[in-house]
């Protein structure tokens, strides 16, 4: 089966307006200069510029600055890396991924995922305390074959976390479970799975695996199966002000408590009326405007005496036959990338955004077929452009359902 190439949801989103230009750090960062490196010489080549992330603006732009998760720290790029050492790399997972991935990406998503990552090291970076991850490592014929890594992967990071096995998955997970698979002998627990499932999560983001110890079985999640999304903001946009801003997009969106008045998802006339619905599609020419217009509104009535958030939900028709489910909550779980954020209300708006498929395709989603994966690119880049207009009108910050942070206000 093919695999997708990796396309940064930057890139996808580059269209709503023009980005800055992601700067490259400048330091040098050979293995052989770092390691002869006394410490405070290693602070002196500490590179000023940061690295960048994509940001909305509270006008609604799209902008690339500098992210809050960055640490100022020399790297060990890949073209400075050694090939994979197979004795450290014994009994040890290994997290894979392209060449491409630069070690700053695996920073900033380790971070999102706990406030105890960071840089030790050049080359050594803890993912949480008790587990660590060295490299990058290169990955040539004769590793990729001894450790049955996959053919398009060449750079290798080596997982340091104490093993700690319990019985066997039961069978019914064996075949639904990447992750059970992996470990027919007994399936990773506490600390060992806590670090895994972050490893998964990091990458589906960059279109790598996870290589587990000692099967040398690959989990492989499939970067395209990330749809879902979500913004927590400040601000609350009532259910009238947001059904007028997406109604251009989802011209028959309405309230969730209303989707019988929608065409049954799996219906033949689901399916022809998508036509119809592409046509009423009408994209305003002021959408900035409107934007704005949205944010002041929904200030507004923050303001107003016995202003109450209430939640609610919208859904509408998206792709051939899928629809979106809209939800709009005061949130009961801030993600960890967002820690350190100040909310106006005490706790931030959820507003999630999320993909409802066809029954047809539910028992599909572990070998997705090509109508699946048509369908389930079509929804995503709607999704994507339904997540970007309530974060632009609400200051909102945009995360994927791996709660990788997508946006960042200014």
């Amino acid at each position: 089966m093919s695999k997708s190439e990796r396309v940064p949801i930057a890139d996808r989103l580059a269209q709503l307006n023009e980005t800055n230009t992601v700067p490259r750090e400048t330091t040098p960062t050979s293995v052989q200069s770092i390691a002869t490196q006394a410490m405070p010489d290693l602070a002196s080549q500490v590179n000023a510029t940061r690295a960048r992330a994509l940001t909305v603006t509270a006008a609604g732009k799209l902008n690339a600055v500098e992210h809050r998760a960055s640490v100022d720290m020399p790297v060990i790029e890949f073209e400075d890396a050694e090939i994979l050492d197979p004795n450290a790399a014994e009994g040890k997972h290994l997290l894979v991924t392209g060449d491409d991935v630069d070690p700053r990406e695996l920073e900033a998503l380790a971070v999102s995922i706990s406030e105890d990552a960071g840089w030790l090291s050049p080359g050594l970076l803890r993912i949480t305390e008790g587990a660590t991850l060295s490299g990058p490592w290169r990955i040539t014929k004769g590793e990729r074959a001894q450790f049955n890594t996959p053919a398009r992967m060449a750079q290798a990071w080596i997982v340091d976390v104490p093993a700690t096995r319990t019985k066997p998955a039961p069978d019914f997970l064996m075949r639904t479970d990447p992750l059970a698979r992996a470990f027919p002998d007994g399936m990773p627990a506490g600390k060992e799975f806590e670090v895994l499932s972050g490893l998964i999560r990091i990458a589906r983001r960059l279109a790598g695996a996870v290589n587990a110890a000692p099967s040398r079985i690959n989990i492989e999640p499939d970067a395209d199966s990330a749809v879902d999304m979500m913004v927590f903001a400040p601000r609350w946009v009532d259910e009238e002000d947001l059904t007028a801003l997406l109604r251009p997009y989802l011209p028959d969106i309405v309230n969730g408590l209303e989707e019988s008045k929608l065409p049954p998802i799996d219906s033949a006339e689901r399916v022809q009326t998508r036509e119809e619905i592409a046509k009423k599609i009408n994209i305003p020419e002021d959408e900035l405007v409107r934007i704005a217009e949205i944010a002041q509104e929904a200030d507004r009535k923050a303001t107003a005496e016995g202003f109450v958030v209430r939640g609610y939900s919208l859904i509408a028709s998206v792709g051939n036959t899928s629809r979106v489910h809209i939800t709009v909550t005061p949130a009961d779980f801030t993600p960890p990338v967002l820690r350190f954020e100040q909310w106006p209300q005490g706790s931030a708006i959820e507003y999630g955004v999320r993909w409802v498929m066809p029954e047809v395709y539910r028992d599909k989603l572990m070998r997705p077929s090509r109508a699946l994966r048509f369908e389930r690119n079509r929804v995503k880049d709607q999704i994507e452009m339904i997540a970007s207009l309530i974060a632009r009108s609400t200051a909102g910050y945009m995360l994927d359902e791996d709660q990788f942070l997508i946006s960042d206000p200014e």
